[in-house]
């Protein structure tokens, strides 16, 4: 089965936020072994789709890697009908879900006084949230931001063998240094552990390949970067 990417988002005026957003599928379908299977923009972004709803399954859960852009804060993201946030009921990886990139302002910030581990209730098999710790911008230059993240990130490796494959971490950084100011803070939080059946799982050099990682799902431990773009 093809790696399964999707894009949501919510121009709010900024034609650039849907570019960004689609970009990365969209680059990434171009190599065999990836299809673009859900895009979903302005009205369509629901809440549901990525919080635990009964008797409905989030659309989130239907693909392994997603870019999102929408409003963020510390403390959650915009949705067309309301927003998502720590408080919810949000188990990204009961499904597919692998990675969730997004530019919502600041939805990664790490401080002394709000720990970016209030995240961690959301991580159910999930290997990697990617964002920002402070301000994000779009429409100024960032349109390219989820085609550069999905080149690096394996897409023109596998379509030109002898350009890099990076890792997901270094995918994130490379991209956003060539799209935001010095200013912006590029971040991520991700999770390592054991799978089900004991045997270890280290997200540090995971890369986005066609085949199906293995999942942390036990004895996990949460780590966090940033830097400037």
């Amino acid at each position: 089965m093809a790696k399964r990417m999707g894009s949501w988002w919510i121009k709010d005026g900024i034609d650039g936020r849907r570019k960004e957003a689609q970009g990365f599928p969209a680059t990434f379908a171009l190599a065999s072994g990836f299809d673009w299977t859900e895009d979903h923009g302005d009205s369509g972004v629901l809440e549901k789709d990525f919080v635990v709803t009964s008797n409905y399954q989030e659309k989130s859960e239907k693909v392994d890697c997603l870019m999102m852009s929408s409003h963020g804060n510390p403390n959650g993201f915009s949705t067309s009908d309301g927003s998502v946030s720590t408080g919810d009921n949000v188990d990204f990886g009961i499904g597919d879900l692998e990675v969730f990139a997004t530019h919502a302002c600041a939805l990664l910030e790490h401080t002394s006084s709000n720990s970016v581990g209030r995240w961690i209730p959301a991580f159910e098999r999930l290997h990697y949230m990617c964002g920002f710790h402070n301000s994000s911008y779009s429409g100024g230059g960032q349109d390219p931001r989820g085609q550069y993240f999905a080149m690096y990130g394996g897409a023109l490796h596998y379509l030109v063998s002898f350009f890099p494959h990076y890792t997901i971490r270094d995918a994130w950084k490379k991209a956003n240094q060539l799209v935001e100011g010095s200013n912006v803070q590029w971040a991520y939080l991700r999770a390592e552990g054991k799978t089900s059946g004991g045997s270890n799982v280290s997200t540090y050099n995971e890369k986005i390949t066609k085949s199906e990682p293995s999942d942390p799902s036990q004895s996990r431990t949460f780590w966090t970067a940033r830097g400037s773009c």
